[in-house]
């Protein structure tokens, strides 16, 4: 069976994303063996993240039996739910080795929106996550996710410099995508029924990263 071509773009997103982070994996901290280690765990967050709060936000569609958990698994995540889930795992195993989970998490800030960029390609060429005509969310989402990337590894370059302090690059990414998404979502046409305070659930969502990245300061360590 051939893979589809939405397949192949998710696909490469994820290598391109992993490939850009294992060949800073000495920055990171980790051997070669502990960078896949971490991968492998946070892809499991990732996983376990975004399906749980798809179940979450769409319990109606199981409970009228529109979906089953386990066969329709492949049908239905939350890229919110995989961020919180992966920076879940990443962070226990930070913990786990002594390491500085939000100094790591300034690469990852680089690195998701990559990958994630390349896969917005994938939905627009299997027409999904499609917008109200004429406007093809997927690529307003996918040079958005690309812009966002440069401007992440510009703030990470301060961070490696010192000019910044730990944890820029990622308050930056948060903030970035939490107003793209906000922004984005109301020309989606894939079905967004879900209002509160006029917000879908996904607005809601963008907006707590937003929150989240204005309340954060991150401080420059001090020297001993």
């Amino acid at each position: 069976m051939m893979p589809s071509v939405y397949g192949a773009f998710t696909a490469a997103g994820f290598v391109t994303a992993v490939l850009w982070l294992k060949a800073r994996h000495a920055r990171l901290g980790l051997t070669e063996n502990g960078f896949w280690a971490a991968m492998w765990l946070m892809l499991l967050g990732a996983v376990v993240g975004a399906k749980g709060l798809f179940a979450i936000l769409g319990w109606e569609h199981y409970a009228r039996g529109e979906l089953r958990f386990w066969a329709d698994f492949d049908v239905g995540f939350v890229f919110v739910g995989g961020l919180a889930g992966a920076a879940a795992a990443g962070a226990a195993f930070a913990w786990a080795r002594g390491l500085g989970f939000v100094a790591g998490a300034d690469y990852f800030a680089v690195a998701v929106p990559l990958g994630h960029a390349i896969g917005r390609l994938g939905c627009f060429w299997n027409g999904c996550c499609h917008g109200r005509p004429p406007h093809p969310v997927q690529l307003y989402e996918a040079a958005g996710l690309a812009l966002i990337a440069l401007a992440t590894r510009a703030a990470l370059a301060g961070v490696e410099a010192g000019t910044r302090p730990q944890g820029a690059a990622f308050r930056l990414y948060l903030l970035c995508y939490g107003a793209l998404r906000l922004v984005l979502d109301p020309l989606r046409a894939d079905g967004r029924p879900e209002r509160f305070l006029g917000l879908s659930h996904q607005q809601g969502l963008a907006l707590a990263l937003v929150v989240l990245a204005l309340a954060w300061r991150p401080r420059r360590a001090t020297a001993a």
